[in-house]
């Protein structure tokens, strides 16, 4: 089964691609706050930053890297996959209020892909041809990933933090674990489990038509472990000062009866110069729930994980083709 994380698919009211603005953005300011704002303060002014990250993250691109390993029956790592890409965020040209993330495909295992600035050319041409917004983003995935082998991950790096949305936090219970110091920042460690199930957390369901941001899982799981409960749990470290987002932590778990992980995704997240924290590093895990010997009880074993690594984030320009690296 090919393994799929659509994670965090949203619909956003976003200006036409071709308007593209060449203004540096900027993060909606964090009001004054007291000393020890409560957990609601925090998880609300979280998300206004969040919300603001995504309107100024589509002006931004930059060379994503992703790898691939296979781990094998002892553990190790079998087989490596590298992918390199250019990175930037596409709006439907069918639909304004759609949004992905689209990656022109430039080098695989250190060879260079042959005619990949006409390629992108050509792509963004055929996908004016498609005529609905659902077969566009299909096509855009298809071609995003088309060196990912039996992984597709998606919605990761243009969305952070989907777990504070107002929709989705009914469903979660969040815990303030504390102060820490991250990367010389204080940020407030908070914690949070799904305790019920929710229209926005889909295993192997059919994705709801809610324009609302969803998590949308993809993956195996055993016959006898498929209606077994699932939720997702995680952590998240939030700016003190700014309430944004530093780091997340987050795993699908399946209730077997103990918790076994079955997706885990580390998000990492660096200063830049537009006054936002922008993706460094996203890391993501599958694991394989295997049966014990002897027994009925299932344990967890790592199976294939992709590590996203970004450089240095820079603003588009508008008189470069959409896909061109922009000179420094």
């Amino acid at each position: 089964m090919l393994k799929t994380i659509y994670a965090a698919f949203i619909l956003l009211s976003f200006a036409s691609l071709a308007a593209f603005a060449q203004t540096t953005p900027t993060m909606t300011p964090a009001p004054t706050m007291t000393p020890a704002p409560n957990l609601e303060t925090i998880l609300t002014e979280a998300q206004k930053q969040s919300e603001a990250y995504r309107e100024s993250f589509r002006n931004l691109l930059a060379e994503e890297t992703k790898t691939f390993e296979e781990f094998g029956k002892t553990g190790d790592v079998e087989e490596t996959t590298v992918v390199k890409s250019n990175f930037l965020v596409y709006q439907s040209g069918k639909n304004e209020k759609v949004t992905t993330e689209l990656r022109n495909v430039t080098e695989v295992n250190g060879k260079l892909v042959p005619n990949s600035q006409q390629r992108s050319n050509d792509f963004l041409g055929e996908l004016g041809k498609e005529k609905t917004y659902e077969k566009e983003l299909q096509k855009i995935q298809n071609e995003g990933s088309k060196y990912d082998k039996t992984i597709e991950v998606y919605g990761f790096t243009l969305n952070e933090a989907v777990v504070l949305n107002p929709k989705i936090r009914p469903f979660f219970d969040f815990k303030i674990l504390g102060t820490e110091n991250y990367q010389g920042s204080e940020v407030y460690a908070v914690s949070y489990q799904q305790t019920k199930k929710s229209p926005y957390v889909l295993v192997n369901e059919k994705p709801t038509a809610a324009e609302a941001p969803s998590f949308d899982f993809k993956i195996d799981i055993p016959g006898a472990l498929k209606n077994a409960d699932k939720f997702v749990r995680g952590k998240l470290w939030i700016d003190a000062k700014t309430f944004q987002i530093w780091r997340e932590e987050q795993e699908l778990v399946v209730q077997s009866p103990e918790p076994l992980v079955v997706l885990s995704s580390n998000l990492e997240y660096q200063s830049s110069d537009y006054g936002l924290l922008v993706p460094k590093r996203i890391f993501v895990t599958f694991y394989e729930l295997k049966k014990q010997k002897g027994g009925s009880r299932f344990t967890s074993v790592k199976d294939t994980s992709v590590n996203f690594d970004y450089s240095k984030f820079r603003q588009t320009n508008v008189e470069v083709q959409i896909l061109d690296d922009v000179e420094d």
